[in-house]
Order: structure tokens, then sequence, then C-alpha cells
């Protein structure tokens, strides 16, 4: 059996028969990228090997030069001897995760509520009459209760007071299911076996032990004292945590076998937190319309606000809601993981040396890095800005057509240098190694296309046109981090909705903060809910010309120098 020591954490691992460097390093603690999950394809889960010995899997990504280094795809390394490794700089992905701001000025009204009856501590729970004892319960704890967020990339557990309200702690974390896939799809095949579905129960349930016991020791609160949570997630992700099976997701008629609006023990959902704690899950509109957009829906006053109302969760999924007059409506749209920095050549999550912002001013590109050092990839947020930029400064034409160096006559002169070929094919270069290229427009296009279909087939339905929205709002931690100016420039929202936006922040994690202190508010969101509509985008007639209609940039003007 060979051994494997991971440098600079300085883990030892032995290995298993057949185990690969990727698994070892994940076994070790340690987070490297790997968006392909270790298929091979991705070629960036890179790593520098001492030794000459260990043969070298050929990819675009692994040059001769690294090669000879000692650079191999952790992926593609089976070690049949010790053998010393070096990770990437980028090892530890620090990824940037939007928790939410403070919670505040809400009713407070908790579910749970102990009494102490003849020397012994009772608990009851919202509207039930039944009664349980609370063994282990001091005299000198009081109730908590905890918001999470179960995001496909990210989680955000927040710690609250159940007798004051107060907000004791908030820690946040990268899903460790990503290790098994960065989409919803990968994940739902992954749990379609009962030893998948595990195994995935299993690591997340590692997780949240993890930003427990970060929470615990932050705010001093004992497990004991914690009694309810509630959960907002895509629904994936819940019939995951729940271990309900997830295959009837992935397949017509997309059926949700998790139930919202109810309770359930909190050690279901692999949460160690007092033995008779609960989970409320709020209600789930659909297969690919989950909590945490419902509980969005409570936060930002969907249902009460006058006027009409476009709600917009733009991630893998591009959820949305839209209030007007009485109808209440809900969709989904398949935008695919490329908002995200997956699927795009130089694409990573909004971590340390991630382009976030990049501008064309005055026929010159500029940057802005997460960490303010160099580039080493770009995210979500920089991707759109980097189409819109490219589309300003003519590298990119109408069709979504990449310019070639011999177009440059097309190009603004201040970043005609930046037009390369890179093994034959044009691309952009933003930075040192950080290139964009054709097959990244092309995913852009598909993904902005699809979010644009969703939001006009909303409108339609509706009866509304884009100028008679009174507001759009923009959820989750990846819209709070977009520039309004890029979204339209690329095509992603109507023209002239710019003004009309506002940023809501991690509306997943504030519902259900705010569904957590008052449950009076489970009550109100469950009967809105109950009126409201899904439409499904893929059985509408105008889905297939709408989508073919976006694909382009038709309509934007290039604002390079002639």
């Amino acid at each position: 059996m060979s051994k494997v020591t991971i440098l600079p954490i300085g883990k030892e691992l032995e290995l298993s028969d057949g185990e690969n460097l990727l698994s070892a390093v994940r076994r070790a603690g340690a987070a490297i990228q790997s968006p392909c999950n270790g298929e091979g394809s991705c070629g960036k889960c890179l790593v520098r090997v001492e030794s000459a010995d260990v043969p070298i899997t050929p990819h675009k990504n692994l040059s001769q030069k690294k090669a000879e280094e000692g650079w191999r795809l952790a992926c593609r390394v089976t070690p049949e001897a010790d053998l010393t490794v070096h990770l990437a700089e980028d090892f530890s992905l620090d990824a940037r995760i939007l928790e939410g701001d403070r919670i505040s000025g809400i009713p407070l009204s908790p579910a749970p509520r102990v009494l102490k009856e003849d020397g012994r501590f009772t608990l009851s729970y919202g509207k039930e009459k039944e009664r349980v004892f609370l063994a282990d319960w001091k005299e000198e704890f009081s109730p908590k209760g905890l918001a999470i967020d179960i995001g496909t990339t990210t989680l955000v557990a927040t710690l609250f007071s159940l007798e004051s309200g107060e907000e004791l702690g908030t820690a946040s974390a990268l899903n460790p299911q990503v290790d098994f896939g960065h989409d919803v799809l990968t994940r739902i095949q992954k749990g379609s076996t009962p030893e998948g579905l595990a195994e995935l129960m299993k690591v997340l349930s590692k997780g949240f032990e993890k930003l427990l016991r970060e929470l615990l020791e932050e705010s001093g609160a004992k497990r004991n004292e914690i009694l309810d949570a509630v959960i907002g997630g895509n629904t994936t992700m819940l019939q995951i945590a729940g271990g309900f099976d997830p295959a009837p997701l992935g397949r017509s008629p997309f059926t949700v076998g998790i139930k919202g609006g109810l309770t359930y023990p909190a050690s279901r959902f692999g949460l160690r937190l007092n033995p008779e704690a609960r989970v409320y899950i709020p209600p789930v509109a659909h297969a690919f319309v989950g909590s945490d957009i419902t509980v969005g829906l409570i936060a930002t006053d969907f249902f009460n606000r006058p006027g009409n109302i476009l709600f917009v969760d733009i991630g893998t999924n591009g959820e949305m809601g839209l209030s007007t007059g009485g109808k209440k409506l809900v969709t989904s749209a398949a935008a695919g993981p490329a908002f995200e920095g997956m699927g795009i050549a130089s694409g990573m999550r909004a971590a340390t040396g991630a382009i976030e912002e990049v501008s064309a001013e005055a026929g010159e590109v500029g940057i802005k890095v997460i960490g303010g050092g160099e580039a080493r990839g770009i995210c979500g947020s920089g991707i759109i800005d980097a189409t819109a930029a490219l589309l300003a400064l003519g590298a990119i034409d109408s069709t979504g057509k990449m310019r070639a160096p011999e177009e440059a006559e097309h190009v603004s002169p201040g970043a005609r240098d930046r037009l390369e070929l890179l093994e034959g094919k044009p691309v952009f270069r933003l930075a040192e190694g950080v290139y964009f290229t054709q097959n990244d427009v092309r995913q852009i296009q598909l993904a902005k296309s699809a979010v644009r279909t969703a939001i006009e087939s909303m409108l339609s339905e509706g009866g509304l046109k884009a100028d008679d929205l009174d507001a759009l709002i923009l959820a989750g931690a990846f819209g709070y981090h977009l520039r309004p100016e890029s979204l339209e420039a690329i095509g992603l929202i109507p023209p002239g909705l710019v003004e009309k936006i506002t940023f809501a922040g991690n509306t997943s994690r504030t519902g259900s903060a705010m569904l957590l202190l008052d449950q009076g508010l489970r009550e109100e969101l469950e009967e809105k809910m109950s009126i409201v509509k899904h439409i499904g985008l893929a059985e509408g007639k105008e889905f297939q010309r709408r989508f073919i209609e976006h694909i382009g940039f038709a309509g934007v003007k290039a604002n390079r120098e002639s």
C-alpha cells in the first residue's frame, strides 16, 4: 500500500488500491478545482509531483513545459509507490460567499416553546398540542434556532436566539457536494442509487457539522439549546439532504418527493442538534423552484408589494416569480453553470484571484481582481462583464463570433493586441494566462437566452411588457455582484430596466430567518403559495422562437474608437 505526502498542508495518507491523487487530496481536506469531477476533461486539477516516473496524461491545459516541471492531472495519477505532491497556490479556494445582511425588525413568535412542569422541562412545537420531555435541558439554557441556506455551491447557516431574536453568528462554506459535480443534474445522477445518495448525505452532514461547530464556538451556545431550523434550498438539495430519492427530479414528469410546509426531525437532515429538534421545510413550488425561492418571495415582500414585480434569482436554474394584479407566477430557466464559471475556459469560483469586473472605458480593457493580486481566472460577474466589454470593444460581433487577430481593424485600438490564437482558435486575453474563448461566448449566449426567454415568457403570461414592470428584484449571492449595465448590454434583461433593478442579496437565508423567528409567516407563505401558478416554459408555444431570437447580440452597439 503506497503513501502520499501532500504539501504544503503536510498531510500524509495511505492510499487504497486504485485510489487517485484527486481523491487523496480531497480526503486530506484540501479543495482543488475539478469542474469535471475527475473525468479528466477539464484539466484543472493540476498538482506537482516529486517523481519523473509518474506517467503524463496529455491535455491541452498541461503544456510540455509544465509536464517537465512535474505537473500532472491529479485525477489521472494512481500511485503505485510512495509519492510527495505539491498543491497549486489556489488549493485553498477562499470562496467569497454572500452570507446576507443582519436580520432585524421581525416579530418574535418562534415555533418551539419550552415550559417547566413539575420540575421537568417540556417542549411544544407550533400548533401541536402534544408536549415532549426535554432530556438534558438545563435551567440556564435558552432556545436557539438555525436559518440554513443550502446552495448547489455554498452553505450558509445563521444561529439565532429564539428568546430575543438576536443573531448570534453566521458561518458559511462551500457545499462539499461540489466534489461530485457543480450542477443539480450531476447530483441527481449521483444520488439516484442508494449508495450515491448515502454518500451525498454524509458529506453534506459533515459540512453542516463544520458550520455548527464554528457557530457554537463563536456564540458560546450549547448544541442542546438548538430546537428549530428552517432550510431554504433548491428542490434537489432539499431532497438529497433529507434522504429523498432525487431521481424523479431528473425525468418527466419531475415528481417532487419532499413535502414543503412540513416539519421533520432534524436528524433526518444530518443535523446534530437537540434530540427533539425539528426542521421546517418551506413550501416547494416545483422540481426546479424550491424553498430558497419561496422564502425569497417572503423576504422581498413579493406578495404584498403594489405594482408589477419581477423577482429573479440568476444562477444555474434562473428561478423567477412575477406578481401582477391577482396573478402570482413562478418558473425556472435551465441556464446551466456558465454564470458560475463552470464550462468556461478560465472560469473559477468567486475566490481570491478571480476577475470579478471587466470594463471597456475609452476603448481600453480594465479588470478588477478579488484580493487585488494577479488574476488566476474569472468568476460569474466577471464573465458577464467580459461579454459586455468585448461587445463594446468590437471583439465579438452581433452573432457572438469572436474576432481573429487578422480582423483587428474591427476592434478598438486599445484592445487589438489582446486578440490571440490559442491552439489555432481566436481568444481574447484578459490577463496573463486568463483567456476568454469562442466557446465561452457560446455558453454565455445559451445561458443568457434561457433567462431572457423565461423573463419574456413570464411577462407574456402576465399580459405585460417590460416597460410595465415597476421593479426588477435580483436575488442570490451571484446576482448581488452583477452590474445592471452589463446585464442589459448582453441582452440578459430587456432594455430599459436598469433603473428599476434592486439587489436583494441572499434572500434564501433572509427568508429562512424570518420564518424561523415568526411562525406566523410560515402559515402566511403556505397560504400565499397555494394560489401561485407554475409556468412550464418548454410547454409554451413561443419558447423556441424567443430562445433563438435572443441567442445573438442584435441591437448592442460597440463603442470602440474608429
